[in-house]
């Protein structure tokens, strides 16, 4: 009896050690598994951190680029639109594993002006409104004003947007409604899609330096009645992301449909929204505004250009020969500091003729060559020989506001009766222009400063914006858009024969698109060029895929550009497919 149970015992711990067998098999293979996925969980986390080093090596790589002058990099294709330079660079090769590349990839402008489609290259920040330097704008509102009614200006934005890429502006309620004349920051602002003034005046309210709200705006009363109370900081924003902590900014208006931010619309967005390209905001406010924004004031081989309101005339002529290289250009220039006489003048003078009058100052007055009364019969051509007359050291008694104030100008040498009136080298031709205007804009400038703010690229600013800027009228600007377009965003030629140039902001006058009054009037605003750039670059691996995404604000105005913020998209997605990229 005892024998029996004694086996039956013996059964018992065969089954039981088979069990712990089992369960320790069991806690083996578990084991083993963990670590196959923590291995490669670690080789994951290892090509994560060189796609992202990927992406270092691209914004490294765009910051030596525009190390270099304006000239060197448009003789490499330009910074715009450089498939062969900025999509697809690999940075290894086969021979070290799996090649590892990156793509700088930015949204296009598409034929109508407006955002769509995709390009290789770095954005400008001039192309985007400086909200920062919105107040700037605002102060001086009131002489920007007196320049547009000399040029006979006054855009309707909605209007612009209207013809040219088939929305309607969020300042607009019907056909005939203006912008408000009197604020050109307000007016920007009111061009963005569903921008409205309360909104406007509460984005100027919170960047401006008092605590007084505006008509429509709000300060610290409003913001601290909120549910979670803060302050008004009353300063210039650190992001543009700071804006949604302004009184009507959502982030439907900031960011639009864009939810992966690489700056087009794809397709499953497009889905999920209900929305297209040309759907007014689509891509959010966020596309079309910054807080960075400035230009180098050199020349485009990167020199310093020549301050023509220098106090030394002897010094300045002789800066100016060595710059121009035209004895009549450099002397013309000392003259005029001297004795000299813009032909703006006498366009203000007939404004206020016609004004009296009962006249509506409009494109029905125009600016007399030569800028004077007399009849050009009687005056001189301007001519090196002439400055003989002149004694240099006698300090100048002019003050050049822009470059275009020597365009038609005249210098009158002497008294009485041995006055004599010289009619300037600079004519106001389009067809010469064309020739010389490149060269003064380059060379010269009438600010002793070494930044230039940020003014807005026409070259590459989209519709929306450029119809904010109400100093010409529709039809003008409209017919900019046109030309740009019929070249290329960025810059391109146009059809044979006509200037093809359009590396300064003057094009439009040497084409003949727009007059000499209305650059006047446009030159405090525009741009062709911008030092500050923005670079979207995508870090992959060409075989796995496997991908990391960032974006870089760059300035390059200083000797070494620098990094000014940067921003890590890798949990928003790779954004693109990697056929796009250049993945081979």
């Amino acid at each position: 009896m005892n024998h029996s149970r004694l086996r039956r015992r013996h059964g018992f711990f065969l089954i039981l050690v088979l069990v712990v067998v089992a369960v320790a098999t069991m806690a083996v293979y578990s084991f083993t598994e963990l670590m196959l996925a923590a291995d490669e969980t670690a080789y994951l986390q290892g090509d994560l951190v060189q796609a992202r080093l990927n992406v270092d090596t691209g914004v490294e790589a765009m910051r030596l680029i525009l190390a270099s002058p304006p000239a060197d990099r448009d003789a490499m294709g330009g910074v715009y639109n450089n498939a062969a330079r900025f999509r697809g660079v690999a940075i290894t090769n086969s021979v070290d594993g799996s090649v590892q590349r990156f793509t700088v990839i930015a949204p296009g402008i598409g034929d109508t002006g407006a955002y769509g489609g995709i390009r290789f290259g770095l954005q400008n920040e001039s192309a985007r409104i400086n909200v920062n330097a919105l107040l700037v704008l605002e102060e001086n509102s009131e002489a920007i004003g007196m320049l547009t009614s000399l040029s006979g200006g006054d855009v309707d934005a909605g209007g612009i947007l209207g013809d040219a890429i088939g929305v309607g502006s969020g300042a607009a309620s019907g056909d005939d409604e203006m912008l408000d004349a009197d604020n050109i920051a307000v007016q920007l602002l009111m061009t963005l899609p569903g921008m409205d003034e309360s909104t406007a005046d509460a984005i100027l309210d919170w960047i401006d330096t008092d605590s007084d709200p505006r008509p429509l705006g709000c300060e610290d009363e409003y913001y601290s009645s909120l549910t979670t109370p803060y302050a008004c900081p009353n300063e210039p924003l650190k992001s543009v992301e700071e804006l949604l902590l302004v009184r009507g900014v959502t982030p439907q208006l900031l960011f639009g449909a864009d939810t992966n931010r690489n700056g087009v619309l794809d397709l499953d967005e497009q889905q999920r929204t209900a929305a297209s390209i040309d759907t007014a905001g689509v891509l959010g406010w966020a596309s079309y505004l910054t807080v960075h924004g400035g230009e180098n004031n050199k020349t485009a081989a990167g020199d310093e250009r020549v301050n023509v309101n220098d106090e030394d005339l002897e010094v300045l002529y002789d800066e100016l020969l060595t710059a121009l290289g035209d004895e009549t250009y450099a002397s013309f220039i000392v003259a005029y500091r001297m004795a000299g006489k813009s032909s703006i003048e006498d366009s203000a003078a007939l404004m206020a003729v016609a004004a009296v009058g009962g006249g509506d100052g409009g494109d029905e007055v125009t600016s007399p060559t030569g800028g004077g009364s007399e009849d050009d019969s009687e005056k001189e051509l301007w001519t090196g020989e002439a400055i003989a007359d002149l004694d240099l050291t006698a300090g100048a008694g002019v003050e050049i506001n822009q470059i275009l104030d020597l365009i038609d100008a005249e210098v009158t040498i002497g008294e009485g009766d041995n006055a004599v009136v010289y009619m300037s080298p600079f004519i106001g031709d389009p067809a010469l222009m064309a020739e010389y205007l490149p060269l003064l804009v380059d060379q010269l400038t009438t600010q002793d400063v070494d930044v230039l703010p940020g003014r807005i690229n026409l070259n590459e600013a989209p519709a929306e914006i450029l119809a904010g800027i109400s100093l010409v009228d529709v039809d003008t600007m409209a017919a900019i858009l046109e030309a740009r377009n019929a070249g290329g965003a960025g810059g391109g030629s146009l059809e044979s024969g006509s200037s093809t140039d359009r590396t300064h902001e003057t094009w439009p006058l040497t084409e003949g698109i727009i007059t000499l009054d209305q650059m006047r009037a446009l030159m405090p605003l525009v741009t062709a060029g911008g030092d500050v750039f923005r670079a979207q670059v995508v870090g992959f691996d060409e075989t796995t895929g496997l991908a990391a995404r960032g974006e870089a604000i760059i300035d390059a105005t200083t000797v070494n550009p620098r990094v000014v913020a940067y921003r890590d998209l890798t949990h928003l997605g790779r954004g693109f497919e990697l056929s796009v990229l250049g993945g081979y």
